[in-house]
């Protein structure tokens, strides 16, 4: 079974539908407390081996459209290491297609710096 969450530090996403790997739909939302909407960032569960393609349905109505054109995710499986993903834009949807190789993933629009990350700093 699928699972799309955000409930952690500096998490973002709706999502539409995770029934299916290769068909998992989200959306961007917008940012607390302000019209801008470009940032993502989840955790997807239970995809392991399994060729994902994860579609932004409006990240065609973002706040910096231009920057999806040779844009490319990042993912982590352990929040530590990042590295980019195939992803694709075709004017209306983001797209990125990647089949992990863990259980659980996470993915953003770039490297997060949480607060929990700069706690781990004092």
């Amino acid at each position: 079974m699928l699972k799309v969450s955000h409930g952690f530090d500096a998490g973002a996403i709706e999502t539409i539908a995770a029934d299916r790997a290769d068909d998992i739909r989200v959306n961007i939302r917008a940012d607390s407390h302000a019209e801008f909407r470009q940032w993502f960032y989840f955790r997807l569960q239970g995809a392991r081996g399994q060729a994902c393609r994860i579609r932004f349905a409006n990240a065609g109505q973002c706040t910096y459209v231009d920057g999806w054109q040779g844009y490319r995710a990042v993912a982590s499986y352990d929040r530590r290491q990042w590295f980019r993903v195939p992803t694709s834009f075709d004017g209306n949807t983001l797209a990125i297609a990647h089949a992990p190789d863990r259980d659980s993933v996470w993915y953003a629009y770039f490297e997060p710096y949480s607060w929990e990350r700069h706690l781990d700093l004092i």
